[in-house]
């Protein structure tokens, strides 16, 4: 089982990731969960050399949690004191490109963009999921080469009444934003048919990006 939270928090940034870190590794160490990240909303530095790429607005950060001992203690998991809950997700997780990184508690290289997706509205869930699945998301590892790691999490059950209704949260991680610049395709061709194939099961306007920077613990 994974549980993604997505947080919002007001104050210094840098303060909230130490925070969020510090509860988190607490979290695992004490055996409410197996593994987990945190993903917080990248630096002025980062989001200066990404312009325009970060359009999400209720989130901040996001919180991974798999195999937590139940779904109630996920929910439970205790936030610093500036943060608040935005959404609560029961994920299925696809892994389309795994990466080599498993350094505990330091930031991982490069940027990562947490995109919310929500289905064509002329879509139902399932035939959203098995196109992002099985169609785009191979199409994506094929012409994508700045893809370092490539996650989809499929959303199967929302957690709050609250919750925003994303169909999917995607994880793209690259190793610099200059492979997230200059290599997100690898020709105009593969730039055309990953549009093309986004906008067969995707509403773009209803689908937000954060970008992040992230944390393992394990």
């Amino acid at each position: 089982m994974k549980i993604l939270l997505t947080l919002g928090f007001e104050g210094d940034r840098d303060a909230f990731e130490r925070a969020l870190l510090r509860a988190v590794t607490d979290f695992v160490a004490n055996g409410a969960a197996k593994r987990a990240t945190i993903d917080v909303r990248a630096g002025h530095d980062v989001q200066n050399e990404l312009p325009g790429v970060s359009t999400e607005t209720l989130a901040s950060a996001v919180v991974a949690l798999w195999q937590p001992t139940s779904m109630e203690v996920a929910q439970g998991f205790p936030l610093p004191s500036d943060g608040r809950v935005v959404g609560a997700y029961r994920v299925d997780e696809v892994v389309q490109k795994e990466y080599d990184w498993s350094s505990t508690g330091v930031v991982t290289p490069g940027v990562k963009m947490i995109c919310f997706v929500r289905r064509r509205p002329d879509l139902d869930h399932e035939a959203f999921s098995r196109h992002w699945r099985e169609r785009h998301g191979p199409l994506a590892v094929a012409r994508q080469p700045a893809f370092w790691h490539y996650v989809q999490n499929h959303v199967a059950l929302r957690l709050t009444p609250d919750t925003p209704d994303f169909d999917g949260i995607g994880e793209i991680h690259c190793r610099s934003t200059y492979e997230a610049l200059q290599r997100s395709f690898d020709s105009e061709e593969g730039k055309r048919l990953i549009y093309a194939d986004t906008r067969r099961f995707m509403d773009h306007a209803r689908s937000t990006v954060l970008v992040t920077q992230e944390h393992v613990v394990a």
